[in-house]
């Protein structure tokens, strides 16, 4: 029995690809995981009010924490994407998986400093809010404001380069290469569908809640998929090594 990307390698090859296949899969799976329950922690910070803001951080204890943990998630996530990319065979397939890595990280990078100066910057304000002054508060709630819009734009950008542009050309890439074509054509319509929220967002803020692009398609859509590529790649890495432990038919054939 053969699989795709097996055949023509030596011995060590399928075990090491379906090593890489189970790691990646298991990588893929916890990222997407812990990043939602991350995210489900952190909550709808109600930005366009910076007074709220202030009293929303507040009563969250772990609203830094929750920040810094989505960064380590988006980063475990990655190398689950990574041994993806690894296992693409088709040509033009592992060129689109490159670039959608290349963005990822440059996405991954915007992320990391927009999420820890929010999520930093936030809790002492809300901190130093709550035994404030009535008119100090007030200086307060105006840097809250400055915050938030200092923010926005990268956050976006953010969204765009790290789950947009990479779910879209690794949509296409999956589906060359023999990836189940649902899981395919689904990353690229949400990678399409996120890429083309934040531009909106970033063109137009009023055009629609924030909640939709952060919170339905960047917490639990992009995750799901994210899910459904890890289990599809331990599923693969089950199957090679099945592969690898049954014996070649020619020197079945052979032998008897």
């Amino acid at each position: 029995m053969t699989l795709p990307h097996t055949a023509g390698l030596s011995a060590g090859q399928p075990s090491e690809t379906a090593r890489d296949l189970k790691i990646g899969g298991v990588c893929a799976v916890l990222g997407a995981v812990v990043f939602t329950t991350a995210r489900l922690l952190h909550g709808d910070t109600p930005a366009a009010d910076p007074r709220a803001a202030l009293d929303f951080v507040a009563s969250r204890p772990t609203y830094a924490a929750v920040h810094l943990i989505a960064v380590f998630a988006a980063l475990i996530a990655m190398a689950g994407l990574i041994s993806l990319i690894r296992s693409l065979a088709h040509p033009t397939a592992r060129l689109l998986g490159r670039a959608g890595l290349a963005s990822h990280a440059v996405g991954l990078a915007v992320f990391s400093v927009d999420s820890t100066s929010e999520g930093l910057a936030l809790p002492e304000l809300a901190e130093a809010a709550a035994h404030a002054a009535p008119g100090e508060r007030a200086e307060l709630v105006r840097a809250a404001h400055a915050v938030a819009m200092t923010t926005h734009g990268p956050s976006l950008a953010a969204m765009a380069l790290l789950y947009g542009v990479p779910l879209l050309l690794l949509g296409v890439a999956t589906a060359l290469d023999g990836y189940p074509a649902w899981l395919g054509w689904a990353g690229t319509v949400v990678g399409a569908a996120t890429l083309l929220a934040a531009t909106g967002l970033f063109l137009s803020p009023p055009l629609f809640p924030g909640a939709l692009l952060y919170g339905v398609l960047g917490s639990m859509i992009v995750q799901l998929w994210l899910v459904a590529v890890g289990v599809t790649m331990l599923r693969r890495a089950a199957a090679s090594a099945r592969a690898t432990a049954e014996p070649d038919p020619v020197q079945r054939r052979r032998s008897s």
